[in-house]
């Protein structure tokens, strides 16, 4: 399971950025709700959760909650918003997936 391939994406949504991991079916899910494509990895499952981890860790760090109104306005697919953000943070993924391959164009309609 390691060494299998997994996606790390971003994706935003009326001023929110939400990053997550998956397959190309997660990806398409919150594209079906609405959002809007910004970035896609690829990496092995072991990387891509710890680049996951890492993006977690940066946003508790920086403590600035969502206010509710931002939230209730999600698509449904981002969940609760534990990994939704400001759309001004500023995210890339290949800083968090060094190794990571960009695969963003397989999405693109």
């Amino acid at each position: 399971m390691r060494d299998t391939s997994y996606l790390l994406y971003l994706v935003r949504h009326r001023g929110l950025l939400k990053f997550g991991v998956g397959g190309a079916r997660r990806v398409r899910q919150h594209l079906l709700a609405g959002a809007e494509l910004v970035e896609v990895a690829e990496g092995r499952h072991a990387d891509v959760i710890a680049a996951e981890a890492i993006l977690k860790r940066q946003k508790r760090d920086a403590a600035v909650p969502l206010r509710v109104w931002r939230t209730w306005r999600m698509p449904a697919s981002f969940g609760a918003g534990t990994e939704v953000v400001r759309a001004g943070v500023r995210i890339r993924l290949a800083d968090v997936l060094p190794d990571g391959r960009d695969v963003t164009g397989r999405f693109k309609k």
